[in-house]
Formats: C-alpha cells, sequence, structure tokens
C-alpha cells in the first residue's frame, strides 16, 4: 500500500514538474495554442526583440540578402556586415557575383555620402554616393541605411501595429524551429488589408534567435505569395568592440 502512495506522489510530482516547465517556456515564447491573441502574443515577441536590442551597441555577422527586382529574382549575395550605433555600417561582398565589392556608411561624415567600390578590376574606382542614389539603388530594395536588426524590428513593430488595430493580421503559425543549425522561434503572418491600407508585405516568415532575440531571418512576400525578399544573419557576434577604424576608408584591410 505504501508503496502504491509513493507511486502515485511521484506521479503528481512529475506532473506539476512538467507544468511548471510548459508555463515558464509559455512565458519566455508565448504560443499560439495558449494565447487568446496570437497576433498579441507576436507582439510582446516584437516587445522583446526592442528590448535585445536595445542592449547592442555593434555587431557582426555575415549578411545574405536576395531580392526580386523586375520580377526576376536576382542571385543570393553573401556579405560581411559590420555594425555600430547609431549608424555606422561596413559591408564587404565575400561572395559571388559581387565579390570584392566595399561599401562604407558613417551618418554625419562625408556629407552623409557612402563610400564604395566594386569587385575585380574596377575596385580601383571609389566613388562617393547618395545612399538613395540611382546608382547605389540599382538592383536593391533599400538604402546602406535601413540594414541591419533595427531596422526589421521597427518595421516589424510598424505593420503590426496597423494590423492589430484594424484587426487584418493572421498568425499561422509561431513555434520553435532551428535556423542555420541555431534554436529559433518562427512567426509566419498574413496580412489582409482592407480600404486602401498596404503592408509591406503579404506574408512574412520571421525567424528569432533564441539566445539573441532577434530577427535573423526574414522571408517576404507579396501578394501573389511570391518571394521578393530574403535577408539572412549567420555568424552573429554582438557587442564585440568596434572601433572607429572599423568604418574608417584608412583601414589598411579595406580597399577604398
Amino acid at each position: 500500500m505504501c508503496s502504491r502512495s509513493n507511486s502515485i506522489m511521484a506521479s503528481l510530482l512529475r506532473s506539476q514538474v512538467i507544468m511548471l516547465i510548459i508555463s515558464c517556456a509559455a512565458f519566455i515564447f508565448p504560443s499560439i495554442a495558449g494565447a487568446a491573441n496570437p497576433a498579441e502574443a507576436v507582439f510582446t515577441l516584437v516587445e522583446k526583440m526592442e528590448s535585445s536590442y536595445a542592449s547592442v551597441n555593434d555587431y557582426q555577422a555575415v549578411f545574405n540578402k536576395q531580392e526580386r527586382v523586375n520580377t526576376k529574382l536576382l542571385p543570393e549575395e553573401t556579405i560581411l556586415l559590420k555594425f555600430q550605433k547609431p549608424l555606422k555600417v561596413y559591408m564587404k561582398w565575400i561572395g559571388e557575383p559581387l565579390k570584392g565589392t566595399e561599401a562604407l556608411y558613417v551618418q554625419g561624415k562625408n556629407d552623409n555620402k557612402l563610400i564604395g567600390h566594386r569587385g575585380g578590376v574596377l575596385g580601383v574606382v571609389t566613388l562617393s554616393l547618395d545612399p538613395r542614389s540611382s546608382i547605389t539603388m540599382k538592383n536593391n530594395h533599400h538604402p546602406i541605411t535601413e540594414v541591419g536588426f533595427g531596422f526589421i524590428i521597427k518595421e516589424f513593430r510598424r505593420n503590426l501595429v496597423v494590423a492589430l488595430r484594424h484587426g487584418e493580421i493572421q498568425i499561422d503559425r509561431m513555434e520553435d524551429e532551428d535556423f542555420k543549425g541555431r534554436p529559433s522561434t518562427v512567426v509566419e503572418a498574413r496580412f489582409t488589408p482592407r480600404e486602401g491600407r498596404k503592408y509591406y508585405a503579404s506574408r512574412m516568415v520571421i525567424h528569432i534567435d533564441k539566445e539573441f532575440l532577434l530577427p535573423v531571418g526574414n522571408a517576404l512576400f507579396d501578394e501573389k505569395d511570391v518571394l521578393f525578399e530574403k535577408y539572412t544573419y549567420t555568424d552573429v557576434k554582438l557587442n564585440v568592440g568596434l572601433t572607429e577604424m572599423d568604418f574608417s576608408p584608412y583601414n589598411k584591410n579595406y580597399r577604398f
């Protein structure tokens, strides 16, 4: 009888522990199943990303971008990215088709123009250009001033706030999913605009790294559910202590 009672008590204890683990996990990463309003659970996650990003001063990552321009999906580009707040950006293309290309932008310096050069034999010419000029924006959806985690988080929040206010968002999934070998939470949101409102994308699939609480994967689809932008960040290193020389054209490792 005593043995049976001990077995029952042990079973109850295991159940309580399991429930506690589930409750803690739901608090950190709220799920669709446990949320009264899935979109509000996503908004809570956005706030966590904002809080995490607020503690970041600088970072380095391998940035992959792929965009559709004039209906054509361009080849994926692989870029070494250095970023420091408030807005210092260095980018070096480390993979084809633009290998060797470099771009540098420091807010408030060089008349707020970027400096850059192409890879290969064209790399001997360094240009100083407006970030939104026709040359710099060719085959690019965004200027260099919109690269990085901060812009992604801000734009996701902006779209989410409007969609929540008007009931124009559907969360298809919010769950754990590995991304590029790291634990992440994936959020798939679909926007259904009415009354002439517009959102940046009709469908967004965003992967948030569980350790960094930052959006390391972003795939955006148009109203025909065709991919028009995809950005990923791997080998992310936060607060590495980047210096002025990391954002200087006189860095001996750069070719400006």
